[in-house]
């Protein structure tokens, strides 16, 4: 079962990783270009994680908790680039997400305990601001069309993962850890996200 779900996971990663190499030509000058380099360490991270949970009778912790500091750095990086207002936002809540990181760091063993805190704080930081690009969006005079906004989708799918992901790891005591019900909303949550990014790239096709 857990295979099925992992093989299942990593093919909507594949998917948004192959979409962004065909459509580089249509995106390389946008903010949206490095989405093709997060996406390689993306599947590279799930392939090396994978097999080193199978392959090794080790935690393979330490590489998600890496992960963890990684993909929420990017998307710091990532909505310093694209939010016209309320820029104020992202030192203050990146500053939140690396106080919580810290602070596991130094009380947990990196190696043998998922860094549960700073995912739950980093959540709700990208939470807020995908938030706020919504209320740009909103206030924006300028017409835009939102089914073929590549940065849209991708805001979409970042905003439809946080916000299942929040409840799952808030409660994930009450919640086995690692079964099959947690294993199959994860794989949803990640599914739409990477989902939602393939989609982005599929708004970059030229019409008839």
């Amino acid at each position: 079962m857990q295979l099925l779900v992992n093989t299942f996971f990593l093919s909507f990663q594949i998917a948004a990783l192959i979409a962004a190499i065909w459509y580089w030509h249509a995106y390389k000058h946008s903010t949206e270009r490095y989405f093709l380099w997060f996406l390689i360490y993306v599947v590279i991270h799930e392939i090396v994680g994978l097999t080193y949970g199978y392959l090794s009778d080790n935690s393979n912790d330490i590489i998600y908790n890496v992960f963890t500091l990684v993909s929420f750095l990017f998307y710091f990086f990532w909505f310093s680039k694209i939010l016209r207002k309320r820029l104020f936002l992202i030192p203050v809540l990146l500053s939140i997400f690396l106080i919580f990181y810290l602070y596991d760091l130094f009380d947990k063993d990196v190696f043998y305990n998922l860094y549960l805190n700073p995912i739950i704080a980093g959540s709700f930081c990208i939470l807020t601001l995908t938030i706020s690009y919504f209320v740009e969006l909103l206030n924006n005079n300028t017409i835009t069309s939102f089914v073929s906004s590549q940065r849209f989708w991708i805001v979409t799918g970042l905003f439809s993962f946080y916000i299942g992901l929040i409840p799952l790891l808030i409660f994930h005591r009450f919640l086995n850890y690692g079964s099959n019900f947690y294993s199959i909303v994860i794989t949803v949550l990640n599914a739409v996200l990477y989902g939602c990014i393939f989609k982005s790239f599929l708004c970059l096709r030229k019409k008839p």
